[in-house]
């Protein structure tokens, strides 16, 4: 009786933002509006009153702006509450603000009108633009510069590479940052002048944290920077810049003719739930939601990065202004809560961090999430050291404070580190029972996983900690002095086991990458079953390290004299290393194309195989719009291509585009991979068109898939390039020999189409079977038989004896 007395009441008091499902706890947000969306939550806080039950709340559809943070408290979770989205990846909590158009010049530049109040985080460093963080206009355009040399206090500022500079390019005096990298960190600070008679560059304030090892040549003599953000730096399509003066961003006109999204982020946190020591957050459940587009907080003076984003922030006069070194904040911040979980969710296009459980989270699940596009790390997973308990660091005077048995599973994490490259993808620094399973993490400026917060073997509770079952790829892209797995300190009963770690390059600074790092007091590890390929360096590398176990791993060397495992100022007895073996170097191959490329089935394929595959699209669109393929596993071809070089590389042309928009496409791509075999695959026509389109002996106009065309372009490539190897995987010149044996009775097919599931793909059996070793051949690898569903055997006597012939 009471509990309807208290829904009749509820019913009666609450806005029109509150409706009941069948559950007297489920409140329904009633229109997709941010203003709808807080009063709901004000519902459930009136229904609080009366009781604590679990709540869920379910969010329609929508993009829900915050101009201030939300927050959730002890008496609004309850004994739970539950955030759902009523339909998983389609609820985006943003924490910006979107621009409009004031203007556009005749040569097409765009004006955004920044909207009052548009500095109160600094002048922005990154904008969201068609929801990706965006930076300023930079120079140089790609990669990086050399000082010169450091200046005499190698802090102030240092001197340009005259060759870096010329008569079209006169750097401004100032309004602009230098970001400058120190090996394993990097620091953001103002430019304060330049000067051109002596090519001095100086800063707010002095470069690099306080520490004597962050000095500007300290790592090295001649380190690695770009600068950022003036309006004379602005030379490609697309660059934009901010005209303080009159509260504008402005574009240069982009390749596409349709008009920019932009978006300010005016918030740095955008959710939060925080409890206390004694009424802890319990059972919060987030599920579906998007949390995106939150700013980079740059202080008045910069700030001079250390390790995993912590840094040291100036005053506008450069003067340091705190004793610790903060973080960046996260998008999402947990703090003192238990059972916490974030399901399905997303995390995009966010300024600093994405995810924090910080400090007293326990028993915390993130899941099936997804990380991308952050300025600062990927996932934070508890606290540095810095906090106080009773005068001392809390996890000597209360130790059980420690985040315990917290969990990160089936996640993908990559692109950190955008604004500040001195980020990691996994930041964990004092866990107990933490387990990082089965993730995917990729394409990271700097480590993957970091592991402990201690640089030598004390005691502290951190222990029992797993790293396993992960794929870690791509790191270690912009610094160096990491790996793909990170440890520190003293964590008896660890395990890193079962990861799959590759593509580490070699150490653009002084100190190498490894696949593992288990760096200064890392003790009480075991590390087995580990794959590690394509390493530049040693796989594993210790640094004063304690007693470890290293077993049953398998790895890749560079080369014949690569160590499999350094040891840097570690005595070696105290490693244990039994029953590791080494692996053959397996080729890189990367196939970009559409539908008739994954008919291929590149997964299948030997060696390391990578794809971008965008369906229906010819290689000219592929080009030009490389950001959401419909294959959601390819890795985007700019990214696969700045960051490796391949061995053999696969082109599909496809309907749309003639012979010269495909010779000039292949031919840009060529000039991006220098060394790669290169195949052509045919792909081939709908069953339908199959003879005329072979039959066509004229390679002008739009593509078909005749002998004559491909012939043609295959000619041009090698006329071009006559250094480099090009084949065909000869896929459409199968089907119509094919064809030709159904036409005379030599196969045992009554038609063509009996190879297709459709008009132009193939069979998942007899056709797949055939396209996927058509292939193989191509790039040298033995035909397989297995893996395919079973098709009648005299078929695939046939198909095998096709094959032959090519």
């Amino acid at each position: 009786m009471f509990r309807l007395l208290l829904i009749t009441l509820l019913l009666t008091c609450c806005m029109t933002s509150l409706s009941f499902a069948e559950s007297p706890n489920e409140f329904r947000v009633a229109e997709p509006t941010t203003v709808a969306l807080l009063q709901t939550f004000e519902d459930v806080r009136k229904f609080r009153e009366q009781q604590s039950d679990p709540v869920t709340v379910v969010i329609p559809e929508g993009r829900y702006e915050f101009s201030e943070q939300l927050t959730l408290d002890t008496q609004l979770v309850g004994r739970g509450l539950k955030m759902v989205a009523a339909e998983s990846g389609k609820v985006v909590f943003a924490g910006s603000q979107q621009l409009s158009i004031s203007k556009r010049e005749e040569n097409g530049r765009l004006h955004y009108q920044l909207p009052e109040g548009w500095n109160q985080n600094g002048q922005p460093r990154a904008m969201i633009i068609n929801g990706k963080l965006s930076s300023p206009a930079r120079f140089p355009n790609q990669g990086y510069l050399r000082i010169e040399k450091a200046l005499e206090d190698r802090r102030s500022g240092f001197i340009i590479q005259a060759e870096d500079l010329s008569n079209e390019t006169k750097l401004p005096a100032s309004g602009y940052d230098l970001i400058l990298m120190h090996d394993w960190s990097s620091s953001r600070l103002p430019v304060a002048s330049f000067d051109t008679e002596s090519r001095t560059l100086k800063t707010v304030g002095p470069i690099g944290c306080s520490a004597a090892h962050y000095a500007i040549d300290h790592f090295e003599k001649q380190p690695r920077y770009y600068l950022e953000g003036h309006a004379s730096f602005a030379d490609l399509p697309g660059e934009w810049f901010i005209d303080a003066e009159n509260s504008e961003l402005i574009m240069l006109p982009s390749a596409s003719q349709e008009e920019p999204i932009i978006a300010l982020p005016v918030l740095t946190t955008l959710f939060s739930a925080i409890g206390t020591d004694d009424s802890p957050i319990t059972n919060l459940s987030v599920q579906g939601i998007t949390f995106s587009e939150t700013a980079f907080p740059m202080p008045a003076g910069g700030l001079a990065g250390a390790q995993a984003s912590m840094h040291e922030p100036r005053d506008e006069t450069g003067k340091r202004t705190t004793s610790d070194r903060p973080m960046l904040p996260a998008g999402v911040y947990i703090e003192n809560a238990k059972g916490c979980r974030f399901q399905g969710c997303q995390f995009q296009a966010m300024g600093g961090t994405g995810l924090w459980f910080s400090s007293r989270t326990n028993s915390c699940l993130m899941q099936r999430c997804i990380v991308t596009d952050v300025g600062g790390n990927g996932l934070n997973l508890g606290e540095n050291n810095s906090r106080r308990v009773d005068g001392k660091a809390w996890y000597q005077s209360a130790p059980e404070q420690v985040p315990t048995a917290n969990k990160i599973d089936q996640c993908e994490v990559s692109q950190c580190g955008m604004i500040l490259p001195g980020s990691v993808a996994i930041w964990a620094p004092l866990n107990r029972e933490l387990e990082i399973t089965n993730n995917n993490i990729h394409d990271c400026p700097y480590t993957g996983i970091s592991l402990g917060w201690m640089w030598n073997p004390s005691n502290t509770p951190a222990g029992k900690n797993r790293i396993a079952d992960n794929r870690i790829q791509y790191m270690m892209q912009v610094l160096s002095d990491g790996g793909g797995i990170y440890t520190l300190g003293l964590q008896p009963e660890s395990v890193i086991e079962n990861n799959l770690i590759t593509d580490i390059p070699l150490n653009a600074g002084r100190a190498e990458s490894n696949g593992m790092f288990l760096d200064e007091g890392s003790t009480g590890f075991t590390i087995r079953n580990n794959e590690i390929r394509r390493i530049d360096r040693s796989p594993i590398r210790f640094h004063k390290a304690g007693e470890n176990l290293v077993e049953n791993n398998r790895w890749e060397l560079a080369t014949e004299s690569t160590p499999p495992v350094r040891f840097n100022n570690t005595p070696e007895k105290n490693i244990t290393i039994v029953d590791n073996s080494v692996l053959e170097p397996q080729k890189r191959i990367f196939l970009i194309g559409n539908s008739l490329t994954w008919d291929t089935i590149p997964s299948r394929l030997d060696e390391s195989v990578e794809w971008h595959v965008d369906c229906g699209k010819s290689l000219k669109y592929i080009q030009e719009h490389p950001e959401q393929p419909c294959v959601g596993n390819s890795r985007l071809w700019p990214l696969a291509f700045r960051s490796a070089q391949y061995d053999l590389i696969s082109f599909q042309p496809h309907y749309g585009t003639t012979l010269e928009e495909d010779f000039t496409t292949i031919s840009e791509w060529l000039e991006l991979q220098p060394k790669a075999t290169i195949i052509i695959h045919t792909g081939w026509a709908r069953h339908a068109e199959l003879k005329a389109e072979f039959a066509d002996e004229d390679p002008a106009g739009t593509l078909t898939h005749s002998q004559a065309y491909f012939e043609a372009l295959l000619k041009r490539l090698r006329e071009a390039y006559p250094d480099r190897e090009f084949r065909s995987t000869q896929a459409m010149n199968a089907l119509q020999q094919i064809q030709q044996d159904i036409d005379t009775g030599k196969a045992p097919l009554e038609n063509i189409e009996q190879m297709y599931r459709d008009s132009i793909h193939m069979t998942i059996g007899p056709g797949r079977y055939l396209m996927h070793n058509m292939m193989r051949k191509a790039m040298g690898q033995k035909p397989v038989s297995d893996g395919f569903p079973e098709f009648d055997p005299e078929l695939k006597t046939y198909l095998d004896g096709v094959m032959q012939q090519f």
